[in-house]
């Protein structure tokens, strides 16, 4: 006679939630367990990163380091960074410094800046502060395909002069399938100088902005490790639409500039200039200039502008031969070789 089923519908019905159950239990001891190497491993690397610029010199100190984010993050905190370079012309410091990463999406970082920072420089101290500070990086085995910048407000201070942006945006992004080719674009929705001459173009009360769109080409792929290393050295540039505003002066330009193993200028750069005269006369009035120099300033300008055809309209092709700047066959200027610091 047939065999007689004696488990009840319950029995079955709580066995089934028992094997789920265990499941659960067993897959989010596992994903801890997961977790707490990852979170080891993300502090073991900041501290190798710490120990190796200690090895090669340099003043590298922090008070201290978490690991937060469970279940899905692994953020890490530096209370305190430091950093000072072994000559001691270059340092830095800020209250903290932030990592935030998933931690199931390996190879995207996103790095937070606290709203003040300090820079030692050559020229003294340097402060920084900002809002929404922030940067995005996304790499694969090592390499950057892609970063981006942002900050709401960016002010520089340093002895007796301040540089205000606000609007930041900067990224760059790798062309594939080129090995070391990049575009870069730039946006700064406000630049202003409102306390003192910073140079001879920014003056106190000025606002200006600039946009700009190129392609870089390096001598090899960035990686993680040459943001903080031996930058490639920059072979070539091609930039396209550069607007920059100052006050009444707009100057739009654009150039295919290529660079030796020396970092000298080869190519040519073509800018166009609206209202300098007005330019010129502002920089007077503010004492930029002495009196009556922006007179013979125009007179030269004018002149050069007439070789376009226009005396109001500048519109001059600089070309570059291993730094040196041309209009025309006339060598007017020279710049100096371009090496990364």
């Amino acid at each position: 006679m047939p065999a007689v089923n004696t488990n009840r519908p319950e029995d079955e019905r709580a066995t089934s939630l028992k094997r789920l159950l265990f499941v659960i239990v067993a897959a989010a001891l596992a994903y801890s367990g997961w977790w707490i190497y990852a979170a080891q491993s993300l502090r073991s690397d900041v501290e190798a990163w710490f120990a190796d610029q200690r090895a090669d010199g340099w003043e590298a100190n922090y008070d201290d380091l978490s690991v937060r984010g469970f279940p899905s993050r692994t953020d890490v905190t530096l209370t305190n960074p430091s950093l000072r370079a072994p000559d001691g012309a270059f340092g830095w410091s800020a209250p903290f410094l932030q990592m935030l990463t998933l931690s199931y999406r390996r190879g995207h970082v996103i790095i937070a800046w606290p709203d003040t920072q300090t820079l030692m420089t050559a020229n003294g101290p340097a402060e920084i502060l900002s809002q929404g500070l922030r940067a995005s990086i996304v790499y694969q085995d090592d390499v950057i395909l892609r970063s981006n910048l942002e900050a709401e407000v960016l002010n520089i201070v340093v002895p007796d002069q301040t540089i205000a942006l606000a609007g930041v945006n900067a990224a760059i992004e790798k062309i594939e399938p080129l090995d070391a080719t990049y575009r870069f674009a730039l946006a700064l929705d406000s630049v202003a100088a409102p306390d003192t001459p910073v140079t001879g173009s920014l003056v106190p009360g000025s606002t200006g902005a600039l946009r700009t769109d190129a392609t870089v080409t390096l001598s090899a792929p960035l990686t993680n490790a040459s943001v903080t290393g031996d930058l490639p050295r920059l072979e070539a540039l091609e930039y396209r639409n550069t607007q920059g505003r100052y006050g009444a002066l707009v100057v739009n330009s654009t150039g295919e500039v290529s660079f030796d193993a020396s970092g000298r200028a080869r190519g040519e750069i073509s800018v166009v200039a609206e209202n300098w005269r007005e330019a010129l006369a502002n920089a007077e009035a503010n004492g930029v200039l002495p009196t009556g120099a922006s007179d013979g300033m125009a007179e030269i300008l004018g002149l050069i502008a007439s070789l376009s055809g226009s005396r109001e309209a500048l519109d001059v092709t600089l070309g570059l031969n291993n730094g040196t700047v041309l209009i025309g066959p006339l060598p007017v200027g020279q710049i100096p070789p371009l090496t990364w610091p």
